[in-house]
């Protein structure tokens, strides 16, 4: 097939997440097995505009915000139109249906409902109505320009929760995430218990929870443990000050960091911490089980899918930091329990390889 992929960012934008990651594991593999696939893409400052990955054309036009005028535009000029669209949704989809005939598929990881005015409308001017012509396009418009769109989303929470936003029509299609399963440099746990976050740092990945546990506990006198956090964004600098403010030891930031060094953070570490607001499955929560770390999970959509309560780690009320606190420090102090629970997890992450993951999305691909 010759697959279109329309999305907000690709795998070497600075500040690619795990939605990134989903369809660039994806289609390289769809490109291996000889499909053609080509994206267009939003830029950034002094990036290639074209590009060759993993035998995928990359198109990047605009940025952030110019990218959904322009890459209609860049459709238009394609000579060698596809045979499938694959329209992504990051709250905002491509409005494809208005500029092109061709068979296509709505993706959303999750619903951004909630999502504009937590992330975006407290920075407050201009912000704030951003956040609400952000808030319309998917609540209001979207709907009714992808009506008669099949759509596909990542976990059955995230369908659930589609369909009761009434973003939707029909019930959409679920093609949980992978992992890779890679050679990788062996280390064991660190001698002092760790808990590990590895996020990007925004306000709606929960970061602020965690560290108010830390705080919590070490109220308590039971801060016997590192706290490592891993990852960047614009709530870092804020976090940093509540850990100087609040004189938290033991906690260390290493900012964005390397798959190797993902690898050895995830295996050192006793438990990792995923504490978002909302996500539409959580491919660090099965990474963190592949390397025999257990998950403490905010009981949201997504991330409830990915942690499997009692076996690959535990739930929390999500901005729940005392019951957080409670859950670690039960954990820590409960080393059968916690030992058990990495042998599950192991186990249970090989079910998620990529291959399986990326022939089920072609089957819906193939759908006609």
């Amino acid at each position: 097939m010759k697959i279109l992929i329309f999305s907000w960012r690709d795998i070497k934008h600075p500040e690619a997440g795990g939605s990134e990651l989903y369809f660039h594991e994806m289609a390289k593999r769809w490109a291996k097995k000889g499909h053609k696939v080509d994206w267009i893409v939003g830029g950034w400052d002094k990036c290639l505009k074209n590009e060759e990955i993993d035998s995928m054309r990359i198109t990047r036009v605009g940025n952030e915000f110019t990218l959904y005028l322009l890459a209609p535009l860049e459709y238009l000029k394609l000579k060698d139109k596809p045979e499938v669209i694959l329209d992504v949704s990051n709250g905002i989809p491509f409005f494809t249906p208005l500029f092109s005939k061709k068979k296509k598929f709505l993706h959303m990881h999750h619903s951004h409902r909630e999502v504009w005015f937590k992330e975006v409308y407290p920075k407050g001017g201009k912000y704030k109505i951003v956040a609400l012509i952000c808030w319309f396009l998917e609540n209001k418009l979207a709907p009714l320009i992808y009506r008669d769109v099949p759509s596909i989303t990542i976990s059955q929470s995230s369908a659930e929760e589609i369909i009761k936003d009434k973003l939707i029509f029909d019930k959409p299609e679920i093609v949980n995430p992978g992992i890779n399963f890679p050679k990788y440099k062996k280390f064991s746990k660190n001698k002092k218990p760790a808990i590990l976050f590895l996020n990007r740092v925004k306000k709606y990945k929960g970061l602020d929870v965690l560290l108010k546990a830390v705080s919590e506990l070490k109220s308590q006198g039971k801060d016997k443990f590192e706290t490592w956090v891993a990852g960047d964004g614009d709530f870092l600098p804020e976090m940093k000050e509540y850990v100087k403010r609040e004189k938290l030891e033991n906690i260390k930031f290493f900012g964005r960091v390397s798959e190797e060094k993902k690898r050895e953070l995830m295996q050192k570490s006793w438990i990792f911490v995923n504490p978002s607001f909302k996500e539409g499955w959580g491919i660090v929560n099965i990474e963190a089980n592949y390397f025999g770390t257990p998950v403490l999970g905010s009981n949201v959509g997504g991330i409830k899918d990915s942690v499997v309560d009692g076996k690959t780690g535990l739930l929390f009320g999500y901005g729940n930091s005392k019951e957080l606190a409670e859950k670690i420090d039960y954990l820590i102090n409960n080393r059968k329990t916690l030992s058990k629970m990495s042998r599950y997890s192991r186990s249970y992450s090989k079910k998620f390889a990529w291959s399986e993951k990326a022939e089920e999305y072609l089957k819906v691909l193939r759908k006609s």
